[in-house]
């Protein structure tokens, strides 16, 4: 849990998934760490509360959700992400994938 101070952002490679992981005031979050656009690595981005934004070309996403709340552009391929239920377990992280 240390590895992710509160509020921010770090990037984890768990079951061969890039994931994003979140502290939001104290509690975590995981989605895909990858931005469905053109595959920037989401956790060089910026996070306003619950919001994600992609380094890249601005994509969007909700942490808690995974899904898209602002697309890369005008007609962008921009796809929801999954987003991964977190459980606090002896001071661990357990990420229900």
């Amino acid at each position: 849990m240390e590895d992710v101070p509160l509020n921010e952002m770090r990037e984890a490679s768990i079951l061969g998934r890039v994931l994003l992981l979140a502290n939001v005031d104290g509690q975590f979050y995981a989605m895909d760490g990858t931005c469905s656009h053109q595959f920037a690595n989401l956790s060089l981005g910026s996070r306003d509360g619950f919001i994600v934004t992609c380094p890249l070309h601005g994509a969007q996403f909700d942490i808690r959700t995974g899904k898209v709340v602002k697309r890369a552009g005008p007609g962008e391929r921009t796809n929801d992400l999954r987003a991964y239920r977190v459980v606090i377990a002896d001071g661990c992280l357990n990420i229900d994938m």
